[in-house]
Protein backbone atom coordinates (compact mmCIF):
# COMPACT_ATOMS: atom_id res chain seq x y z
CA UNK A 1 0.00 0.00 0.00
CA UNK A 2 2.90 1.90 0.84
CA UNK A 3 5.02 1.73 -2.12
CA UNK A 4 1.12 2.75 -4.48
CA UNK A 5 1.31 5.71 -2.35
CA UNK A 6 4.76 6.16 -3.11
CA UNK A 7 4.58 5.99 -6.88
CA UNK A 8 1.85 7.83 -6.76
CA UNK A 9 3.43 10.50 -5.48
CA UNK A 10 6.12 10.34 -8.24
CA UNK A 11 3.83 10.35 -10.78
CA UNK A 12 2.10 13.88 -9.81
CA UNK A 13 5.36 15.45 -9.28
CA UNK A 14 6.89 14.36 -12.88
CA UNK A 15 3.54 15.43 -14.22
CA UNK A 16 3.85 18.88 -12.50
CA UNK A 17 7.39 18.66 -14.03
CA UNK A 18 6.01 18.01 -17.84
CA UNK A 19 3.66 20.53 -17.59
CA UNK A 20 5.75 23.23 -16.54
CA UNK A 21 8.38 22.75 -19.24
CA UNK A 22 5.27 22.78 -21.71
CA UNK A 23 4.10 26.15 -20.19
CA UNK A 24 7.28 26.79 -20.67
CA UNK A 25 8.92 25.85 -24.16
CA UNK A 26 11.62 27.65 -25.29
CA UNK A 27 12.08 29.98 -22.82
CA UNK A 28 13.86 30.12 -19.90
CA UNK A 29 10.98 30.67 -17.24
CA UNK A 30 6.86 30.26 -17.65
CA UNK A 31 5.14 33.42 -17.73
CA UNK A 32 3.48 31.84 -14.01
CA UNK A 33 7.44 32.41 -12.80
CA UNK A 34 8.15 35.68 -14.14
CA UNK A 35 4.91 37.01 -12.60
CA UNK A 36 6.14 35.27 -9.32
CA UNK A 37 9.58 36.31 -9.38
CA UNK A 38 8.28 40.10 -9.99
CA UNK A 39 6.19 39.40 -6.97
CA UNK A 40 8.84 39.01 -4.70
CA UNK A 41 10.55 41.94 -5.78
CA UNK A 42 7.37 44.05 -4.63
CA UNK A 43 5.72 44.39 -7.87
CA UNK A 44 2.13 43.93 -8.67
CA UNK A 45 0.55 42.22 -11.04
CA UNK A 46 0.10 45.64 -13.17
CA UNK A 47 3.54 46.79 -12.60
CA UNK A 48 5.35 43.19 -13.99
CA UNK A 49 2.42 43.52 -17.10
CA UNK A 50 4.42 47.07 -17.75
CA UNK A 51 7.72 46.02 -17.37
CA UNK A 52 6.85 42.88 -20.00
CA UNK A 53 5.16 44.69 -21.61
CA UNK A 54 8.67 47.19 -22.30
CA UNK A 55 10.97 43.80 -22.55
CA UNK A 56 8.44 43.11 -25.70
CA UNK A 57 8.63 46.48 -27.60
CA UNK A 58 12.50 46.25 -26.89
CA UNK A 59 12.89 43.47 -28.81
CA UNK A 60 13.46 41.14 -26.74
CA UNK A 61 13.11 37.48 -28.12
CA UNK A 62 11.87 36.38 -24.72
CA UNK A 63 11.03 39.30 -22.51
CA UNK A 64 11.28 36.86 -19.56
CA UNK A 65 15.07 37.22 -20.19
CA UNK A 66 14.73 40.37 -18.07
CA UNK A 67 15.05 38.63 -14.72
CA UNK A 68 18.39 37.24 -15.20
CA UNK A 69 20.14 39.36 -18.14
CA UNK A 70 21.39 42.60 -16.79
CA UNK A 71 21.34 43.81 -20.51
CA UNK A 72 17.93 43.02 -21.03
CA UNK A 73 16.81 44.42 -18.40
CA UNK A 74 18.58 47.82 -18.90
CA UNK A 75 16.86 47.55 -22.36
CA UNK A 76 13.44 47.34 -21.01
CA UNK A 77 14.24 49.94 -18.18
CA UNK A 78 15.42 52.16 -21.26
CA UNK A 79 12.02 51.88 -23.02
CA UNK A 80 10.06 51.57 -19.71
CA UNK A 81 11.72 54.96 -18.71
CA UNK A 82 10.80 56.58 -21.64
CA UNK A 83 7.34 55.74 -21.93
CA UNK A 84 6.29 57.39 -18.26
CA UNK A 85 8.06 60.36 -18.96
CA UNK A 86 6.47 60.73 -22.61
CA UNK A 87 2.92 60.39 -20.86
CA UNK A 88 4.35 62.60 -18.11
CA UNK A 89 3.80 60.02 -15.59
CA UNK A 90 7.80 60.16 -14.48
CA UNK A 91 7.53 62.17 -11.88
CA UNK A 92 4.58 61.58 -10.44
CA UNK A 93 4.28 59.00 -6.82
CA UNK A 94 3.17 56.06 -9.44
CA UNK A 95 6.03 56.18 -11.73
CA UNK A 96 8.47 56.76 -9.67
CA UNK A 97 7.94 54.18 -7.30
CA UNK A 98 7.71 51.75 -10.66
CA UNK A 99 10.87 52.62 -11.51
CA UNK A 100 12.18 52.34 -8.03
CA UNK A 101 10.69 48.62 -7.89
CA UNK A 102 12.19 47.80 -11.70
CA UNK A 103 15.78 49.24 -10.25
CA UNK A 104 16.05 46.83 -7.35
CA UNK A 105 15.08 43.95 -8.96
CA UNK A 106 17.67 45.29 -11.51
CA UNK A 107 20.29 45.53 -9.15
CA UNK A 108 19.43 41.95 -7.28
CA UNK A 109 19.98 40.18 -10.91
CA UNK A 110 23.86 41.97 -11.48
CA UNK A 111 24.39 40.63 -7.31
CA UNK A 112 23.47 37.29 -8.60
CA UNK A 113 26.69 37.71 -11.33
CA UNK A 114 29.32 35.57 -10.87
CA UNK A 115 32.34 38.17 -9.75
CA UNK A 116 29.57 39.47 -7.20
CA UNK A 117 28.48 35.99 -5.47
CA UNK A 118 32.09 34.32 -4.76
CA UNK A 119 34.81 36.98 -4.83
CA UNK A 120 38.46 36.09 -3.99
CA UNK A 121 39.90 33.29 -2.26
CA UNK A 122 43.72 34.22 -2.08
CA UNK A 123 46.03 37.09 -1.60
CA UNK A 124 47.34 36.35 -4.87
CA UNK A 125 44.41 36.65 -6.58
CA UNK A 126 45.00 40.75 -5.35
CA UNK A 127 45.69 43.52 -8.77
CA UNK A 128 48.35 45.58 -9.04
CA UNK A 129 47.32 49.35 -7.77
CA UNK A 130 45.02 47.96 -5.02
CA UNK A 131 44.73 50.32 -1.99
CA UNK A 132 45.58 48.81 1.55
CA UNK A 133 45.18 50.07 5.11
CA UNK A 134 48.02 47.95 6.81
CA UNK A 135 46.77 47.66 11.06
CA UNK A 136 49.77 47.15 13.43
CA UNK A 137 48.53 46.62 16.53
CA UNK A 138 49.57 48.63 18.91
CA UNK A 139 50.99 51.03 16.71
CA UNK A 140 48.29 52.51 14.01
CA UNK A 141 46.76 52.22 10.64
CA UNK A 142 48.86 53.36 7.66
CA UNK A 143 47.63 53.23 4.33
CA UNK A 144 49.37 51.61 1.05
CA UNK A 145 49.23 50.32 -2.10
CA UNK A 146 49.90 47.12 -4.24
CA UNK A 147 52.90 47.68 -6.58
CA UNK A 148 53.27 44.01 -7.69
CA UNK A 149 52.00 40.54 -6.64
CA UNK A 150 54.06 37.35 -7.40
CA UNK A 151 53.77 33.98 -6.44
CA UNK A 152 56.13 34.78 -3.45
CA UNK A 153 55.15 37.69 -2.04
CA UNK A 154 53.05 41.40 -2.58
CA UNK A 155 55.37 44.36 -2.97
CA UNK A 156 53.18 47.45 -1.75
CA UNK A 157 54.38 51.22 -1.76
CA UNK A 158 56.08 52.30 2.00
CA UNK A 159 53.06 52.65 4.48
CA UNK A 160 52.02 56.15 5.19
CA UNK A 161 50.30 57.11 8.23
CA UNK A 162 50.29 56.96 12.19
CA UNK A 163 53.74 58.31 13.48
CA UNK A 164 56.30 55.25 13.86
CA UNK A 165 58.35 54.48 17.02
CA UNK A 166 62.10 55.56 16.92
CA UNK A 167 64.24 53.08 15.31
CA UNK A 168 61.07 51.00 14.08
CA UNK A 169 61.68 48.43 11.24
CA UNK A 170 59.47 46.70 9.14
CA UNK A 171 61.24 43.60 8.62
CA UNK A 172 59.82 40.45 10.31
CA UNK A 173 56.66 43.01 11.46
CA UNK A 174 53.43 40.81 11.65
CA UNK A 175 50.33 42.44 10.33
CA UNK A 176 46.65 43.16 9.30
CA UNK A 177 45.87 44.01 6.11
CA UNK A 178 42.21 45.38 4.92
CA UNK A 179 41.39 46.32 1.66
CA UNK A 180 38.10 46.82 -0.55
CA UNK A 181 37.79 44.97 -4.16
CA UNK A 182 35.98 47.12 -6.18
CA UNK A 183 32.34 45.80 -7.55
CA UNK A 184 33.08 42.82 -4.63
CA UNK A 185 33.69 43.52 -1.24
CA UNK A 186 35.81 43.96 1.70
CA UNK A 187 38.63 41.86 2.98
CA UNK A 188 41.05 41.02 5.74
CA UNK A 189 44.10 38.67 5.97
CA UNK A 190 46.73 38.50 8.64
CA UNK A 191 50.34 38.10 7.29
CA UNK A 192 54.04 39.62 8.00
CA UNK A 193 56.61 41.90 6.65
CA UNK A 194 59.18 39.70 4.49
CA UNK A 195 61.31 42.84 4.19
CA UNK A 196 61.88 46.35 4.16
CA UNK A 197 64.07 47.51 0.86
CA UNK A 198 64.38 49.84 -2.38
CA UNK A 199 63.20 49.48 -5.52
CA UNK A 200 65.06 51.86 -7.79
CA UNK A 201 65.26 54.23 -4.94
CA UNK A 202 61.33 53.54 -3.97
CA UNK A 203 60.92 52.18 -0.64
CA UNK A 204 58.71 49.68 -0.51
CA UNK A 205 58.03 45.86 1.51
CA UNK A 206 57.59 42.57 0.34
CA UNK A 207 54.40 41.24 2.15
CA UNK A 208 53.77 37.54 2.63
CA UNK A 209 50.86 36.20 1.04
CA UNK A 210 47.73 34.35 2.96
CA UNK A 211 45.20 31.53 1.51
CA UNK A 212 42.85 32.47 4.13
CA UNK A 213 41.14 35.73 2.73
CA UNK A 214 38.06 36.78 4.50
CA UNK A 215 35.25 38.09 2.99
CA UNK A 216 33.51 41.07 4.59
CA UNK A 217 31.18 43.84 3.97
CA UNK A 218 30.18 42.73 0.62
CA UNK A 219 28.69 45.47 -1.54
CA UNK A 220 25.28 46.53 -1.39
CA UNK A 221 24.72 48.58 -4.77
CA UNK A 222 26.80 49.06 -8.07
CA UNK A 223 29.36 52.00 -8.06
CA UNK A 224 30.31 53.17 -11.35
CA UNK A 225 33.04 55.30 -11.96
CA UNK A 226 32.88 59.39 -13.01
CA UNK A 227 34.33 62.46 -13.34
CA UNK A 228 31.52 64.74 -12.45
CA UNK A 229 32.02 68.45 -11.59
CA UNK A 230 30.07 68.99 -7.62
CA UNK A 231 29.34 71.37 -5.34
CA UNK A 232 30.36 70.61 -1.76
CA UNK A 233 28.61 71.67 1.34
CA UNK A 234 30.03 71.08 5.04
CA UNK A 235 26.25 70.57 7.27
CA UNK A 236 26.25 70.85 10.93
CA UNK A 237 23.40 68.26 10.84
CA UNK A 238 21.94 65.94 8.32
CA UNK A 239 18.77 65.72 9.19
CA UNK A 240 16.12 68.43 7.48
CA UNK A 241 18.30 69.23 4.63
CA UNK A 242 19.75 66.16 3.21
CA UNK A 243 18.23 66.76 -0.80
CA UNK A 244 17.04 70.59 0.03
CA UNK A 245 19.39 72.20 -3.10
CA UNK A 246 21.77 75.21 -2.25
CA UNK A 247 21.49 78.00 -3.87
CA UNK A 248 24.79 79.46 -3.86
CA UNK A 249 28.12 77.63 -5.14
CA UNK A 250 30.22 75.12 -2.73
CA UNK A 251 33.63 74.20 -2.66
CA UNK A 252 34.55 72.83 -6.13
CA UNK A 253 34.31 68.90 -6.09
CA UNK A 254 34.54 65.89 -8.36
CA UNK A 255 32.79 63.15 -8.48
CA UNK A 256 35.18 60.07 -9.29
CA UNK A 257 32.39 57.14 -8.46
CA UNK A 258 28.77 57.06 -7.90
CA UNK A 259 26.07 54.74 -6.14
CA UNK A 260 23.10 54.91 -4.55
CA UNK A 261 24.97 54.26 -1.43
CA UNK A 262 27.65 56.92 -1.50
CA UNK A 263 30.56 58.54 -3.61
CA UNK A 264 34.27 58.83 -3.76
CA UNK A 265 35.07 62.63 -3.69
CA UNK A 266 37.72 64.61 -4.83
CA UNK A 267 38.61 67.66 -3.27
CA UNK A 268 41.31 70.38 -2.78
CA UNK A 269 43.31 70.24 0.75
CA UNK A 270 42.86 68.03 3.55
CA UNK A 271 39.79 66.82 5.22
CA UNK A 272 39.13 64.74 8.21
CA UNK A 273 36.51 61.48 8.37
CA UNK A 274 33.49 62.08 10.32
CA UNK A 275 32.31 65.27 8.41
CA UNK A 276 28.93 66.05 7.29
CA UNK A 277 28.40 67.19 3.51
CA UNK A 278 25.99 67.77 0.55
CA UNK A 279 27.02 66.97 -2.53
CA UNK A 280 25.21 68.90 -5.58
CA UNK A 281 25.45 67.90 -8.78
CA UNK A 282 23.97 67.60 -12.56
CA UNK A 283 23.30 63.82 -14.46
CA UNK A 284 22.06 64.99 -17.50
CA UNK A 285 18.94 67.26 -17.13
CA UNK A 286 18.23 65.55 -13.58
CA UNK A 287 19.51 67.78 -10.59
CA UNK A 288 20.99 65.44 -7.62
CA UNK A 289 21.07 66.75 -4.28
CA UNK A 290 22.48 63.60 -1.42
CA UNK A 291 24.17 63.98 1.61
CA UNK A 292 25.66 61.64 4.32
CA UNK A 293 28.82 61.08 6.41
CA UNK A 294 32.66 60.91 5.51
CA UNK A 295 33.75 57.68 6.34
CA UNK A 296 37.42 57.60 4.95
CA UNK A 297 40.25 59.93 3.38
CA UNK A 298 42.99 59.37 1.20
CA UNK A 299 45.49 62.19 1.34
CA UNK A 300 47.78 63.12 -1.70
CA UNK A 301 50.32 64.92 0.05
CA UNK A 302 52.11 65.83 -3.28
CA UNK A 303 49.05 67.40 -5.09
CA UNK A 304 47.33 68.22 -1.75
CA UNK A 305 44.37 66.37 -2.59
CA UNK A 306 41.63 64.22 -0.62
CA UNK A 307 39.22 61.67 -1.67
CA UNK A 308 36.76 61.74 0.71
CA UNK A 309 34.75 58.48 0.90
CA UNK A 310 30.95 59.23 1.70
CA UNK A 311 28.17 57.09 3.03
CA UNK A 312 25.07 58.71 2.21
CA UNK A 313 21.94 58.85 3.89
CA UNK A 314 19.39 56.64 1.88
CA UNK A 315 18.47 58.94 -1.43
CA UNK A 316 14.71 59.05 -1.83
CA UNK A 317 13.21 57.39 -4.82
CA UNK A 318 13.19 60.19 -7.04
CA UNK A 319 16.97 60.51 -6.17
CA UNK A 320 17.85 57.09 -5.98
CA UNK A 321 16.62 56.16 -9.57
CA UNK A 322 18.53 58.93 -11.27
CA UNK A 323 21.23 57.75 -9.82
CA UNK A 324 20.67 54.38 -10.98
CA UNK A 325 20.25 55.46 -14.45
CA UNK A 326 23.40 56.56 -14.35
CA UNK A 327 25.29 53.85 -12.80
CA UNK A 328 23.53 51.10 -15.42
CA UNK A 329 24.04 53.79 -18.41
CA UNK A 330 20.00 53.91 -19.25
CA UNK A 331 19.62 55.85 -22.05
CA UNK A 332 16.11 56.30 -22.01
CA UNK A 333 15.64 56.53 -26.33
CA UNK A 334 12.21 56.68 -26.76
CA UNK A 335 12.22 54.89 -30.11
CA UNK A 336 8.95 53.00 -30.52
CA UNK A 337 6.85 52.50 -33.40
CA UNK A 338 3.79 54.52 -33.20
CA UNK A 339 0.76 53.07 -30.84
CA UNK A 340 3.13 51.30 -28.52
CA UNK A 341 1.82 52.58 -25.12
CA UNK A 342 3.61 50.22 -22.57
CA UNK A 343 2.37 52.51 -19.28
CA UNK A 344 -1.64 51.74 -20.65
CA UNK A 345 -1.23 48.32 -20.92
CA UNK A 346 -1.91 47.72 -25.08
CA UNK A 347 1.67 47.57 -25.69
CA UNK A 348 2.15 44.74 -29.13
CA UNK A 349 2.93 41.77 -27.95
CA UNK A 350 5.11 40.65 -30.73
CA UNK A 351 7.83 38.07 -29.41
CA UNK A 352 5.92 38.19 -25.85
CA UNK A 353 3.91 34.81 -25.55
Amino acid sequence: MFLIALLSVLVLILLVVVLSSAVRGAKRYSWAEYYLKAKEAGMGLSEAKQLRDAAAIAGLSDPTNVLWSPRDMDKAIAVLGAALKRDGRDRSREGVLLMDKVYALRKGIEFEQPRFKYGIRSSRQIGAGQRLRVLVHGVGVFGSTVIDNNARFIVVSYPIGSRLPKDWVWKGKKVSIYFWRREDAGYVFDSYVIDDLRIRSVPVLQVSHSEALLRTQKRKSIRARSKIPAFLYLLKRIEGAYERPERVPGLRALVQDLSEDGAAVAIGGKARPGLQVKLQFGLEERSVVMSGTVRSVDFDADSNRSVLHVEAVTPSPRMRNAIRSFVYNIREDDDRPDGDDISRGTASRKGAE
